[in-house]
């Protein structure tokens, strides 16, 4: 993030004397101290070179333009920088190229002879050796041939689309010798003609003359595209059956110390792969001929999940499980009754969450109780056992392993339905555009041929964006967000998938896999390229779906079956909502029924793993986006919850599927959060410590010393750490927000309740000035003078004593949805207020317009904003009914409308619906207006 190489444009001006300056404007403050290297000058940079005294900076998405003023430099100066971005148009919107478009005008009365030239270190160098500059047309290549490093090759053309005269190589010496002498150039004019030379070279220019008569202007195309095809990136671990890879040896990475078993061996599912594997392990048959089955055993506490069994008759006669804790312990069976019976021993693993591994040593059969069993070593004594297993080989033996995979991989119909196809394996991720081209030389060449098309293009799409009269502060926070797709935020593999990290730190990606709650935020994709979001689908439902029905809510890196992380309740059940939202956007239903086997699968392991007891919300402990588990039912997963049941209904009455149980569900959860989860104002979390099959456990109070001993025994009273309790949340009725931006227009909890609970988050969680906000988290999203939404507040009493992780931060994306979710039930003026308080933290002094940041840069939750759109107007046209839906909360509008085959503007004008199509085409058989069908006017 913090990497700026020496790099920049200049103009000069010849005259007596010239005039030279780098087209850019004045070095900001906040740059002269505090960055990487300022401590020591910044030496190397291009700071010390004189600049235009004034800039003035318009964005339109994805252009943005630059307007420099000097008085002491005699031509007007204008700057268009821009890059492929055609909504419904992947792959040219996915190009590695931009451009900078350099318009000079002489408002003088004076012809005026001038040279544009692009200078630049070799930025592409990686060390000492293998990077050169070599011949392009009209410019030149930077490249590193990478000899000692794949991952290091790269090169990036630059150019210009007229006749350049180009230094391939800048002066080798020493200190600064290099920058020295290539400002010289620039000050004198000078059109340095230097070819190619052997080895490395620090860096190159290319120089265009001009002359300008009065009144006259030119422009000059900087073209920019870059390759760099190799990477090492590999993240997660491909699951095959959990018991594929033999005996353990003790602990295994990533695991906490496994003891109490005997010798080097034991059944340790959690060995190599963690808790997504998944199987059984069953013994030969053997006849029971003593009282007692003793056995040690640790590991998952889920009963029938991971456990140890006795199979007597098909059946499971026995049954033990670990204690959520790695240190083995004896444990017996006794066996009186089953006395000349055939049996097996069967080790289950069938859980891929939190502690779903199995731990099992040393299975013996004896006559002799523990107690005199086992001698002063706590082993068994010799000749009071017969012993079954001990695990001490390199494999099972004769005992058999399940085969089944660890996770639902793709090759199912899905995968052969339009929307997506098997992942090529590859061992590390390749860019798409490395698929795409052979070389930078390839990449730059259809960047050349189709520059005018493609700039036509991308210009259609600005116009309908900003031909728009909704608030301007709506309209910042939507296309502020957009440039996340630009960013290192957002990857696609060589097959035209895509893969995402939530944010990116200063030196890498942050947060891998498409985090699939945190992605339920993102509403732009879906709209503006929904076939690459379908492959986002493609993921969670294929290579992410465990045979059980558990989704990793974070995938491989390429993506492969398997997947990181546990179930998360929202993530998944967001997902079902998802699924929903992309039939109706791509008015595919052949792609749904091919994915709804999956779909189904999924909701069910939610409702068996969350909701055994099947009551219609989620007790117990479910993992969210806030990095931790509730326990209990609350309104922020619940609403999730009764969502996911809607869409579902809705999807399986589509394919004339049974959902009565859906529906039966939904009918409960609805009930109990209105009467049990509501406290006449908001919906809150009831946290629940009994009851429940895997209660959360305790704090010991003497671990943090005898001060702290008061502060435990009130987090055991309150129940687990990182709840929200009372809590007025701001992600209080997130899913009912999901639902709306996912088409499902219906109410689905009584609205007033809904809309009380919208007001409360306004009133209580809205700080217009957090100066007196205390926030020992993560402060700089928004502290001091700033304002900000606060993500709990407890304004009717019952604060935790250490309550959810996070709770006293500010993220942008969370503002957002609120915000949007505020804007469909008319709250207008309180929707508003929370973008603009947002927006006014972003003001190009403390923050960056551009890069709403949250665990990370440019930070996928942000593109919630995208939601503003559809808050607002209630535009959205669905593509299986063909039918176009508008329901403005400010009147008479124009707004930008995209689809899965074309863009344009749509609105009402005095009370009459219009659509202008700009670019493919929008086919719509019938038109609603605040719930009544009325006649639609095309403009085109």
């Amino acid at each position: 993030f913090f990497n700026e190489p020496c790099t920049f444009a200049a103009l000069c001006v010849k005259g007596e004397p010239n005039v030279a300056r780098v087209l850019e404007g004045p070095i900001p403050d906040w740059k002269y101290f505090g960055g990487p290297g300022t401590g020591n000058g910044s030496g190397g940079a291009t700071f010390g070179l004189p600049r235009f005294d004034e800039a003035v900076f318009l964005a339109r998405f994805p252009f943005a333009t630059v307007t420099l003023e000097d008085d002491n430099v005699p031509l007007a100066v204008t700057i268009t920088a821009w890059s492929p971005f055609i909504p419904g148009d992947a792959d040219n919107s996915s190009l590695p190229v931009g451009a900078l478009e350099y318009r000079f005008r002489n408002e003088s009365d004076t012809a005026r002879d001038a040279v544009f030239s692009f200078n630049t270190k070799n930025f592409m160098a990686v060390g000492r050796s293998g990077n050169t500059v070599r011949a392009f047309k009209n410019g030149f290549v930077l490249e590193q041939h990478g000899d000692a490093n794949a991952e290091q090759v790269g090169a990036c053309a630059v150019f210009v689309d007229t006749d350049a005269v180009v230094d391939h190589c800048w002066f080798r010496g020493g200190w600064w010798d290099s920058l020295t002498l290539a400002w010289r150039n620039v000050e004198e004019g000078v059109l340095l003609d230097n070819p190619p030379q052997e080895g490395v070279c620090p860096g190159a220019s290319l120089f265009v003359p001009f002359s300008l008569g009065p009144g006259e202007e030119t422009t000059i195309r900087l073209m920019l595209a870059w390759y760099a095809p190799n990477t090492r990136l590999r993240i997660g671990q491909t699951f095959g059956p959990a018991f594929a890879s033999g005996p353990s040896r003790g602990t295994a990475s990533g695991q906490n110390e496994v003891s109490g078993y005997l010798g080097e061996g034991l059944v340790n599912t959690f060995d190599p792969a963690g808790d997504g594997p998944t199987g059984t392990l069953t013994s030969p048959v053997f006849e029971i001929r003593e009282r007692y089955l003793h056995f040690l055993v640790a590991g998952g506490s889920r009963q029938g999940k991971t456990c140890i069994e006795l199979v007597v008759d098909g059946e499971s006669a026995r049954s033990a499980t670990g204690h959520d804790t790695e240190a083995l312990e004896w444990a017996t069976w006794d066996l009186e009754e089953l006395q000349g019976k055939k049996a097996q021993i069967r080790i289950v693993d069938k859980e891929s969450g939190s502690w779903g591994h199995i731990n099992v040593d040393h299975i013996v059969l004896s006559d002799a109780p523990l107690a005199e069993l086992l001698g002063p070593d706590g082993a068994p004594k010799k000749g009071t056992a017969r012993l079954l297993a001990d695990f001490e080989g390199d494999d099972y033996g004769e005992w058999v392993a399940d085969p089944a995979a660890g996770s639902a991989a793709c090759g199912a119909s899905c995968c052969a339905a339009k929307g997506g196809e098997p992942a090529a394996p590859t061992e590390h991720h390749v860019p798409w555009y490395a698929g795409r081209f052979a070389s930078v030389d390839e990449a730059a060449g259809y960047w050349a041929n189709h520059y005018a098309g493609l700039r036509e293009k991308s210009a259609v799409f600005r116009d309908a964006f900003y031909d728009s009269t909704l608030p301007p502060e709506v309209v910042e926070a939507v296309a502020a967000n957009l440039t996340i797709l630009k960013s290192p935020t957002i990857l696609r593999q060589a097959d035209g998938r895509l893969w995402c990290w939530e944010g990116c730190c200063d030196g890498s990606g942050c947060c891998h896999g498409t985090c699939t709650h945190v992605w339920n935020y993102a509403q732009a994709i879906p709209h503006l390229f929904p076939g690459l979001e379908r492959t986002m689908r493609q993921t969670e439902f294929c290579e992410s779906l465990f045979p059980d029905g558990r989704q990793a809510f974070r995938a491989n890196l390429p993506i492969r079956p398997g997947g990181i992380g546990g179930a998360a309740a929202d993530g998944q059940l967001g997902g079902i909502m998802k699924m929903y939202r992309e039939w109706r956007i791509s008015g595919d239903t052949e792609w749904l029924e091919a994915y709804w086997p999956r779909i189904r699968l999924s909701l069910d392991y939610v409702i068996g793993t969350f909701d055994p007891r099947e009551t219609g919300l989620l007790e117990e402990g479910h993992h969210n986006t806030y990095d931790i588990s509730y326990f209990g039912p609350d309104g922020h997963c619940g609403t999730f919850y009764l969502g996911a049941l809607t869409a579902a209904i809705r999807m399986g009455e589509a394919l004339n599927d049974d959902v009565s149980r859906y529906r039966a569900l939904l009918e409960k959860g609805v009930q109990r959060l209105e009467t049990e989860l509501f406290n006449g104002e908001y919906f809150f979390q009831k946290i629940m410590t009994d009851g429940l099959d895997n209660p959360p456990g305790k704090l010991d109070p003497a671990g943090s010393g005898p001060g702290y001993r008061p502060v435990i025994e009130l987090l055991n009273e309150q129940g687990p750490k990182y709840q929200y309790g009372t809590g007025c949340l701001s992600d209080g009725v997130l899913g009912l927000w999901m639902a709306r931006v996912c088409g499902i227009d219906e109410a689905i909890v009584d609205p007033v309740k809904v809309r009380s609970n919208l007001k409360a988050i306004h009133a209580y969680n809205l700080r217009r000035d957090l100066t007196g906000h205390a926030n020992p988290q993560r402060p700089t999203f928004a502290m001091g003078t700033d304002g900000g939404l606060l993500l709990c507040t407890w304004p009717r009493g019952g604060a935790l004593a250490i309550p959810f992780v996070y709770s006293n931060e500010v993220w942008t994306g969370i503002e957002y949805q609120v915000a949007s979710h505020l804007l469909f039930e008319g709250l207008v003026d309180e929707g508003l207020e929370i973008v603009r308080v947002c927006r006014d933290r972003y003001d190009g002094i403390r923050r960056n317009p551009f890069n709403e940041y949250e665990c990370g840069h440019w930070y996928a939750r942000a593109m919630s904003s995208y939601g503003l759109l559809d808050g607002l107007t209630g535009a959205r046209y669905d593509a299986v009914d063909k039918t176009l839906y508008i329901d403005s909360q400010v009147g008479d509008f124009r707004s930008f409308l995209a689809t899965a085959t074309g863009f344009g503007t749509v609105g009402l004008a005095g009370g009459e619906p219009f659509l202008d199509v700009r670019h493919g085409r929008i086919d719509v058989n019938r038109t609603v207006v605040s719930g009544k069908e009325v006649h639609l006017r095309k403009a085109r």
